[in-house]
Formats: structure tokens, C-alpha cells, sequence
């Protein structure tokens, strides 16, 4: 019996994460942005691991050619925060965001080019140059999950929209 009661909070421990993993994180299906952010995201996430690696270049140019057809594909779609966009604005902001995932769509060419060209060394650091962009980009066209505290959307690009 006494044995029982030590193990109830040790197995309350253990199978904690798991609850907590198995909760949706929202009550509503992803959209096709989203979705297109999760390929690019799992692929990415994975290209870091082995950009590096000589060896893997071949796995690394499909991973970049999974996240080229993502952002191609993310590129047609709204952004969701452009719903609290004032309309006035409104075009100027989606204009904005395709210029972005344009310049997001060259560094990922440039990083298949230096993976091609088996400089590692390039490739690598256009990663890190990928990462500057996502987080610079993510603050400007993403909208904050209801814990984040949101960003104040970007000025209008000038001479776009009204």
C-alpha cells in the first residue's frame, strides 16, 4: 500500500507532458498558410541539423526544395493578420508580405545554389540569414497566438497601395 502512494505522484509526473501535449493548440483547423509554414518549418528545421554535412547535400537540396514550394505556395495565400489590417492599408500590407516571401523564395535559390555548389560553408551561413528574415518577417505579417503580446503591423511600403 505504501508503495502505491509513492508511485501515484511519480506516474502523475510522468504522464503530465503527455496531457499537456495531447491538447489542441486551438479549436480550429489550420489554414492553407499555415499550412504551407508548417512544411516549410518542419523541412527547415531539419535542413539545420545537416546543412553542415558535406554528405547530406543531396537530402539537403530536397529539404530546400520542400521550403521553395512552401514559400511559393504561402506566397498566394493572405497572411491572417491582414484581417486586422485597417482596409485603407490593407493592400499596401499584402503587398508588403509578397515582397518579403519573394525575398525570402532568393535566399532559399542562393542556399540551393551553395548546396549545389558543395559550399557548405555558404550554405550555412544563408540559414542564418533565413533565420534573420523569419524572425524579422514573423513580427511584421504574423499574428500573435492569443499568448503573444502582438507587434504593431508594419508602415505601408512606399508608393504601395493608397
Amino acid at each position: 500500500m505504501l508503495m502505491k502512494i509513492r508511485l501515484a505522484p511519480v506516474i502523475a509526473l510522468l504522464l503530465a507532458p503527455t496531457v499537456l501535449l495531447a491538447q489542441p493548440k486551438r479549436d480550429r483547423p489550420d489554414t492553407d498558410i499555415e499550412k504551407d509554414m508548417h512544411k516549410i518549418s518542419h523541412a527547415y528545421r531539419q535542413l539545420r541539423k545537416q546543412v553542415k554535412d558535406p554528405a547530406q547535400n543531396a537530402s539537403s537540396l530536397e529539404l530546400v526544395a520542400t521550403i521553395r514550394a512552401g514559400a511559393v505556395d504561402a506566397r498566394t495565400h493572405t497572411p491572417l493578420r491582414a484581417a486586422d489590417v485597417p482596409e485603407a492599408d490593407r493592400a499596401a500590407f499584402e503587398a508588403g508580405y509578397r515582397k518579403k516571401m519573394g525575398e525570402f523564395i532568393d535566399t532559399v535559390d542562393q542556399l540551393a545554389a551553395a548546396l549545389k555548389a558543395g559550399d557548405n560553408d555558404a550554405a550555412a551561413k544563408l540559414t542564418r540569414e533565413l533565420d534573420r528574415l523569419q524572425d524579422a518577417d514573423h513580427k511584421d505579417y504574423r499574428r500573435p497566438e492569443k499568448h503573444e503580446k502582438p507587434a504593431a503591423a508594419p508602415a505601408p511600403a512606399p508608393g504601395g497601395g493608397t
